[in-house]
């Protein structure tokens, strides 16, 4: 009996430890086989419109509901610095604005992989991660959130060509 009381702790024992030593796998942003679809150099560098074609989540203002977003590329400003264009369509009305965007590393990347720059007013400026761009059609960025956990994604496509047709495979 004392033998099976030991036997059974000692695999409590284990067992316990075992599952307080199971490591997450990493998010894609961090995981090394992701980070030659994750350069925010390349990104940058293509030239168009990149339309918002889904989102994980909705986007509702005082002015209503956002219908159609954009942002474009205007120009680069210096070293990881560049000129952007944000533009929405709320109910029947176009907005837009300028700012700076900065490009940034994070982890271990070897190339800028964070797209920094102001979504939303009320958040401020935050480091969006680029999870996957195929440099030619569609792009996947995270869409951070002040003091907030919840994951949110955009799928952005490069050309107004690719905005008209369903996402490439990849970017589902």
């Amino acid at each position: 009996m004392y033998l099976q009381s030991l036997l059974v702790i000692f695999c409590l024992l284990i067992c316990s430890y075992s599952q307080g030593t199971v490591q997450k796998p990493p998010l894609p942003e961090d995981d090394p086989k992701n980070f030659r679809d994750q350069n925010a150099t390349k990104l940058v560098g293509l030239s168009g419109t990149h339309w918002v074609k889904r989102r994980t989540y909705n986007v509702t203002t005082e002015s209503g509901e956002v219908t159609c977003e954009y942002a474009k590329i205007l120009g680069k400003l210096g070293e990881n610095e560049y000129n952007l264009q944000l533009g929405a369509k709320i109910g029947s009305t176009w907005t837009s604005g300028n700012q700076t965007l900065f490009l940034e590393k994070t982890g271990n990347h070897t190339a800028p992989n964070v797209l920094n720059f102001t979504r939303l007013s009320v958040d401020g400026r935050l480091g969006h991660p680029l999870l996957y761009s195929d440099y030619t059609n569609c792009s996947i960025v995270r869409i951070m959130k002040n003091h907030s956990d919840e994951y949110r994604c955009d799928m952005l496509l490069i050309s107004n060509e690719a905005a008209k047709n369903d996402p490439p495979t990849d970017c589902e």
